[in-house]
């Protein structure tokens, strides 16, 4: 916040504090981008980013593919908040029972069903039962390659 000083000069105050610290988040996997809009897990990726999270249970997974394209290109990370509230308009990680795994935007989720949208236009959107769900988590963040550290 910026004041005027007795003589007219202005003056810094400081801003609130920050209230979710940046923390190390490990790289878990790879995700191989799949061309039905999910993705498969792949090797062990090394590596970590730093990002503000409150999550404990925080994880990133490296994304290779253009399937999110154009919002989210191979070779950037998504840090997933396994704690994290769901929030329609913002992106998920849902696993399917069959193990089949995506990253998507949360249209709604409800006690029957969980409804999505392909961050690519070339991919439908999905209405999918809870009874195929096995998890969702809220992605808290999608950083681009320059920010992974070894």
């Amino acid at each position: 916040m910026i004041s005027e000083g007795s003589s007219g000069n202005q003056q810094f105050e400081p801003g609130p504090p920050i209230t979710s610290p940046w923390r190390s988040i490990k790289i878990v996997g790879t995700a191989q981008m799949g061309s039905e809009g999910y993705w498969h897990a792949l090797d062990v990726a090394d590596g970590y980013v730093d990002v503000p999270s409150r999550d404990p249970g925080a994880y990133a997974l490296r994304l290779k593919g253009n399937s999110m394209a154009p919002a989210i290109k191979s070779g950037w990370v998504a840090v997933i908040e396994p704690n994290g509230q769901l929030i329609p308009g913002e992106y998920v990680m849902v696993r399917l029972v069959d193990e089949e795994c995506m990253l998507k935007e949360l249209l709604y989720v409800n006690d029957e069903e969980v409804s999505l949208a392909s961050v690519n236009d070339a991919y439908d959107r999905r209405t999918i039962p809870m009874e195929q769900v096995a998890q969702i988590h809220h992605v808290g963040a999608v950083c681009p390659p320059s920010k992974i550290r070894m």
